[in-house]
């Protein structure tokens, strides 16, 4: 290929590069100004989702400088300031059609064609000819805006020589501007769509609820019914619960509590179906119609987009308008239900409206991405977290009371043959539960498609552990409905809640013993004796609420020892409680950064290190280790072979990670990225530490070992330690953590000692300082405490307020007295000072 064809392609490519995005610059500043976009932008008000590179743009607003074609197209087709084309939108305008939308429909076409040729087909009768194109627009550009920059600029770019090779890469940077990005016309009225259906959810449907359990019971009996229960409810549920004894209405409640009440406490007949089931068109009971609420409610709260069809949006206010209007008849009087949906369905509503309802809805469960596996994305919301949290702080109290597996529900979000899809998976029940582990295939149901699966509470333990037991099940899924038609799909996670029976008896196998502290002056004499006795019985009757299995109950008293106990060893480890102290050591804030790349990125960032001035973490999701300088901002993103989690370091630029569902130990030169050598090991790998050249690693799935190994792999020794999770040692000691505990050992497996407490329910990393104090982060009180003296003493010594959200890593600096602390998906990180008192 001969120089002129690259000459002529860079001299075009020049004109994209350098002149197309001035005039669209000077397009977008004459309908609105900076200052006008950066507050649309800081609201959030655009329909349309920028990209990474855009919103790097969006920030330096009210500099325009750097606008690219496309973010200009964009905003001004998404705002409708400009008529349509003669031709229409994505056509090639006339020679005669010189307004100035026909002149920026010839600007795209110029970008696209001159970015998808070859340099050797830009022959010189094309590039002349386009030349001349672009040379009549900015001559009518110029005479529109009253100057001649454009003109000027346009003729030094045909004249100057260029560096053809660089101006070519550039070039093949710039994608296609495609004009099915672009139809806000549409989307706007499918988000519209969005927010009517919302306004009934949010503003009528709850009251109708309302109206049904205030018809069968007042509040403040309702209230009584529910405090012995309270402890089912998350903690904001139970405040609106609280208010019904005061304020004895029920403008508290939203669907799902009362949907819940109406359920447990029987206020109504059950739906014709049951419970938990889509009625059929011609079930018309009372409890029918209450399922079809929460069935609607549900799916309009779990969709991930906000654009509905004008098919769909019919359907769903006939059926939302056929509910009120047997409310309206056959169970309340002069109410006027129905006339309320007609009115959301035709109401005005502007563009602030709109949005202030497509916001509340998704603020009731706000779904967000968590994990990909591809070809599956992953996405939950508060609800399921909320859930995920309460059963992993109950996971061995459960599991001690006999429970061994919850239900959830996990939703295509598709619209491909739902009712084929559902057949043929109902049929394949016993084929896809065929060697799983951990989750069982129990039903697909309609609803877009939804699966109902049994998952064992261990496999819940961990973030990794979840998202392989459901990558792994859902793979088996999809390798047997091959109905699909797109190359992604999306999946939202839901906890089945309303299933749970609060007052379910739970048979015992053995006697419950219960510790009194009474003082010695009540055993004076029998009738004392009796007396309190009589109260801890009522006290006993009182709270139990018949919950167990009998209504008659014996007590033996066991005799009572006047000496003071010796407690030794193991006894020690049981029966020592941890007293809050004040630790001889305070911290204070030195540094805060950001590793995260936008705001629109996603991140699970299991664990960090510092060595020296530089700073590692492990961001599970992207499968990336991300390093970056104390003292510079540039922050470099490594991608990595397999997903790493935990991390030590193994000297001065070395690092070893390991990924704990692909069962391999990497070894990694932080100054370049590069993985240096790869240690296979035969089961899921968990936290791992350097010391005396040898690396301490935990493996197993659910009982876990530690495996002692050199730098190449070869296991020197076994630790058995049951369920830990992270791990670090130093100064000859062990320190372990599982969800609820912190155990200190010796290098040969003793324990040496043990904290627990019931606050911390979710401890996640775990490091010690010089002097052996030991420093965990809690991502359930967002919290990093700090043990010391044995396990004797504790203090939270960071919290929420001072910005921790879901703490991960930890990792303490010995020489420089630094705690480094990072959390998991707001890409924040901490360094601070650790001073002693």
């Amino acid at each position: 290929m001969s120089d002129s064809f690259k000459d002529r392609h860079a001299k075009l490519g020049c004109m994209v590069l350098r002149l197309f995005p001035q005039v669209m610059q000077m397009i977008l500043r004459y309908y609105v100004t900076p200052h006008w976009l950066k507050r649309k932008y800081l609201q959030q008000d655009y329909r349309f989702v920028f990209m990474e590179n855009e919103i790097v743009l969006m920030d330096k607003l009210p500099n325009m400088d750097e606008f690219t074609i496309e973010i200009c197209y964009k905003i001004l087709r998404s705002e409708n300031m400009l008529d349509e084309p003669k031709c229409k939108w994505g056509n090639v305008p006339h020679d005669v059609e010189v307004e100035i939308a026909d002149d920026i429909q010839r600007l795209i076409n110029a970008t696209n064609s001159i970015t998808s040729l070859k340099p050797e087909e830009v022959t010189n009768s094309y590039s002349e000819k386009l030349l001349q194109d672009i040379k009549l627009i900015v001559t009518r550009m110029d005479s529109f805006f009253k100057q001649d920059t454009l003109r000027r600029m346009y003729n030094t770019l045909s004249r100057s020589g260029t560096d053809s090779t660089s101006v070519l890469q550039d070039l093949a940077l710039i994608k296609a501007i495609e004009e099915t990005e672009f139809l806000p016309n549409i989307e706007r009225e499918g988000q519209e769509r969005y927010s009517r259906l919302s306004m009934a959810i949010i503003e009528t449907f709850p009251k109708v609820l309302r109206h049904v359990i205030r018809s069968r019971i007042s509040a403040s009996q309702l209230y009584q019914m529910c405090e012995p229960f309270l402890k089912m409810f998350y903690h904001e549920q139970r405040t609106s619960l609280k208010e019904l004894q005061n304020s004895n209405t029920y403008d508290s409640l939203d669907i799902t509590i009362v949907y819940i009440l109406l359920r447990q406490f029987s206020l109504i007949p059950s739906p014709t179906k049951g419970w938990g089931i889509i009625p059929d068109n011609a079930d018309t009971k009372l409890g029918d119609d209450i399922e079809r609420i929460r069935c609607y409610r549900n799916q309009l709260v779990h969709r991930r987009d906000t654009n509905i069809d004008k098919s769909e949006f019919d359907d769903c206010f006939n059926k939302f308008r056929d509910i009120c209007r047997r409310m309206d008849l056959n169970v309340f009087q002069n109410t006027n239900y129905e006339m309320r949906i007609i009115g959301h369905r035709t109401c005005t509503m502007d563009a602030e409206t709109q949005i202030k309802y497509e916001n509340a809805m998704k603020e009731i469960e706000t779904i967000k991405l968590k994990f990909e596996k591809r070809p599956i994305t992953f996405y939950w919301g508060e609800n399921f977290e909320r859930s995920l949290r309460n059963l992993r702080s109950l996971l061995k109290e459960e599991i001690l009371e006999g429970r061994q597996k919850v239900r959830l529900q996990i939703i295509f979000q598709t619209e491909d043959d739902v009712e084929k899809i559902i057949d043929i998976l109902n049929s394949l029940k016993d084929e896809i539960n065929e060697g799983l582990t951990g989750i069982e295939f129990i039903v697909a149901t309609k609803g877009s498609i939804v699966l109902n699966a049994d998952i064992l509470l261990e496999m819940i333990e961990t973030d990794e552990m979840l998202q392989s037991t459901l990558a792994l099940f859902l793979e088996k899924i999809l390798e047997r409905i091959r109905a699909f038609t797109t190359e992604s799909i999306d999946m939202v996670l839901l906890p089945i809640e309303e299933t749970t029976q609060w007052n379910k008896s739970k048979p015992s196998a053995k006697a419950c013993h219960l510790n009194f502290d009474i003082e010695a002056e009540l055993f004076e004499t029998d009738n004392k004796m009796e007396e309190q006795l009589s109260k801890i019985s009522e006290a006993i009757s009182k709270h139990s609420n018949g919950r167990g299995t009998n209504n008659n109950m014996t007590a033996t008293l066991l005799p009572i020892s006047l000496e003071k106990p010796s407690i030794t060893g193991e006894a020690f480890v049981q029966a020592q409680t941890p007293v809050k102290h004040n630790l001889p050591v305070f911290v204070t804030l030195r540094q805060q950064l950001n590793v995260q790349p936008s705001r629109n990125k996603y991140m699970n960032i299991g664990s960090c290190i510092k060595i020296g001035n530089t700073l590692v973490f492990t961001d599970y999701l992207n499968k990336q280790l991300i390093i970056r300088n104390t003292d510079v901002a540039d922050v470099h993103y490594f991608p990595m072979p397999y997903r790493p989690c935990y991390i030590t370091d193994i000297d001065s630029n070395t690092v070893a990670v390991t990924c704990t569902l692909d069962r391999f130990i990497l070894i990694i030169n932080i100054s370049t990225g590069d993985v240096t050598s790869t240690i296979e090991t035969s089961d899921c790998l968990w936290g791992i530490s350097f010391y005396d050249n040898n690396l301490y690693v935990v493996i197993g799935r659910s009982i876990k070992q530690m495996h002692v190994m050199d730098l190449t792999g070869n296991v020197r020794r076994t630790l058995p330690l049951g369920t830990i999770r992270g791990i670090t040692v130093h100064r000859d000691r062990l320190v372990c953590i599982e969800l609820t505990t912190i155990s200190c050992f010796s290098l040969d497996g003793k324990l040496l000692w043990k904290f627990e407490n019931e606050k911390y329910r979710n401890l996640n990393r775990v490091i010690t300082d010089n002097e052996g104090n030991v420093y965990v982060t809690d991502e359930n009180t967002n919290t990093v405490v700090v043990v010391f003296d044995d396990g004797q003493h504790y203090r939270d010594i960071l919290a929420g307020s001072d910005e921790l959200c879901k703490p991960a890593g930890i990792h303490f600096d010995k020489k420089q007295n630094i705690l480094f602390v990072c959390n998991r998906q707001d890409g924040k990180a901490f360094l601070f000072d650790v001073k002693k008192k």
